[in-house]
């Protein structure tokens, strides 16, 4: 009887000068449980990468793999710091890092544990897998460590794994990656990044690795060379830095229609980032002309007064320079935000703006016409006007315009044009502002922002509060119901003829109130506030 001779595995150890091969023999599952087989482009790029000299030293300190979304970058990164941790100098020190978005444990970190268990010949050698430690055999570890440690400095680091470098936009995370340099007294002392495009000005540290190490095909301003003929793989000896960066999908599930399905209702930087790997500007055009007629009703016009209308209120406030502004909105019966009316207060030379006069006593009046949800202001300017107004029993909240709090007026703003759950009337005045609005992206989202001093986006910063304003008060909040719908369209209409509009009676709402308590002549009323000092710029 002859006997089967078993197939014997190579140890990890073995291929310390093989990646491709540890990746083929010790790395067959993914960390999802699925078989794992590296792509033709990545097999190549990681032979290129890792191609040892003849005393075991790489040609750089520091790589970077960028590539599209979906594409496979934290296995690479993970496998890659796996790899290292089996094959080279053990024992050796590793880090893995967080990112600024994420908290203390990196996703890389998650995915090398996991590909670690699931595969036996490694998980054989595993000493310690727990959320902060990966401890193997070889006596080398790994620790996860947030982007803000301070406890690095003086580690003798032989791999430090770097994913999504675009998020570290603080001056920690800046800091910390500096204090990763080199180490001298090892064979090999590298950081390994994988990452998509940045934002310029956002992206600290990412964006000026992008210029030393990519090619001028690649970027005017590229320092390195290219070193591959089919693959964009760039090298800048100097600086001991390799950079791969590519445009183009090669994973089979990177097809032209699920990435346009993936793109849908992203913000255009965000698209350009996730799947072409294209830089992001931080400031871009925010509000498109296409937007706002999605958004504008020609059928709509401000409302006068109504009583039983629960409207929420934003200010901007400013005495100099600025634009003084006041919105209302109400929420329509399908969340749809309504504007309702605006003020708007221009400094003179020499004249500044009295906000006694212009807000408070317009929030009064506006309280007095309309029942008043919540009203959301920067208190920078309006301290004293909010303790007479909040001893009054009127409900008002200061929202400091920082950073967060700007980032948060421009995602309410973004989305609701996106999702057209904004109705505006004409206003050029209004329109005006709005095409005015530039957007400052970062990883949190979009910050409001102004093209120049000249160019004034006072209304859109009140809007937007009033909309925050708005959501805010959800479940307690008002929505407007079909009854006040209708008084809303009786009013609109009556001003629309009062300014020359005709609207055919098949259109008409039927007005069964008596008549008004200011005016029974609503048109010349409407004229007097219209085209005097409190509503000119509506008209």
């Amino acid at each position: 009887m002859t006997r089967r001779r078993r197939s014997t595995v190579r140890p990890p150890e073995s291929f310390d000068r093989d990646i491709v091969g540890f990746f083929d023999t010790h790395i067959q599952t993914n960390e999802l449980g699925k078989p794992l087989r590296l792509a033709p482009h990545q097999r190549e790029i990681l032979a290129a990468a890792f191609d040892f000299d003849a005393h075991g030293r790489l040609g750089w300190d520091t790589m970077i793999w960028s590539c599209l979304k979906k594409d496979g970058k934290t296995t690479i990164n993970s496998g890659t710091s796996t790899f290292w941790q089996y094959t080279q100098e053990p024992p050796n020190e590793q880090a893995t890092v967080a990112n600024d978005q994420e908290q203390a444990e990196a996703r890389a970190f998650r995915t090398k544990r996991r590909l670690i268990e699931l595969n036996a010949t490694l998980a054989v050698q595993a000493l310690v897998l727990d959320k902060w430690r990966i401890v193997t055999a070889n006596e080398t570890e790994d620790r996860a460590l947030a982007h803000e440690y301070a406890g690095s400095a003086g580690a003798n680091i032989g791999f430090s794994s770097w994913d999504e470098l675009w998020a570290f936009v603080s001056e920690n995370s800046t800091r910390l990656w500096e204090e990763f340099t080199s180490v001298p007294t090892r064979t090999n002392s590298i950081r390994f990044v994988t990452s998509y495009a940045g934002i310029i000005n956002e992206s600290k540290v990412l964006w000026p690795l992008y210029l030393q190490g990519v090619g001028p095909e690649e970027h005017p301003d590229g320092q390195g060379v290219r070193i591959h003929k089919t693959l964009p793989l760039y090298y800048n000896e100097k600086a001991r830095l390799l950079v791969y960066w590519d445009h183009v999908p090669r994973m089979p599930w990177q097809s032209a229609a699920k990435i346009a399905a993936q793109t849908q209702g992203l913000r255009p930087g965000t698209v350009a980032r996730f799947w072409r790997n294209e830089w992001s500007a931080s400031a871009t055009v925010f509000v498109t002309p296409e937007l706002l007629d999605g958004v504008t009703d020609r059928s709509h016009a401000p409302i006068a007064r109504q009583k039983t209308l629960v409207v929420y209120v934003g200010v901007d406030a400013a005495t100099r320079g600025d634009f003084c502004a006041m919105v209302m909105i109400a929420r329509g019966h399908d969340g749809t935000f309504v504007l309702i009316q605006y003020r708007l207060w221009k400094p003179q030379p020499g004249q500044p703006i009295d906000l006694e006069l212009t807000v408070e006593r317009t929030i009064f009046e506006w309280a007095q016409d309309f029942t008043i949800g919540a009203i959301y202001c920067d208190p920078l300017q309006l301290a004293s006007t909010g303790s007479r107004v909040r001893r009054a029993g009127l409900p008002f909240e200061d929202f400091p315009q920082t950073v967060a709090g700007t980032t948060r007026m421009g995602q309410v703003l973004y989305d609701a044009l996106q999702n057209r759950t904004l109705r505006l009337y004409p206003d050029d005045e209004l329109r005006t502002q709005m095409l005015n609005v530039q957007a400052i992206e970062s990883p949190r989202g979009f910050r409001l922002a102004k093209v120049s001093s000249s160019r004034k986006i006072d209304l859109v910063a009140a809007l937007t509060l009033a909309m925050i304003a708005a959501l805010d008060a959800v479940p307690e909040g008002h929505i407007i119901t079909a009854e006040e719908e209708a008084e809303m369209s009786r009013q609109e209409q009556r001003l629309m003829r009062a300014v020359g509009f005709e609207i055919p009676r098949e259109h008409e709402v039927v007005d069964d109130e008596a008549h008004w308590e200011r005016d029974d002549d609503l048109s010349a009323w409407a004229w007097r506030r219209f085209d005097g000092e409190r509503w000119h710029s509506l008209w």
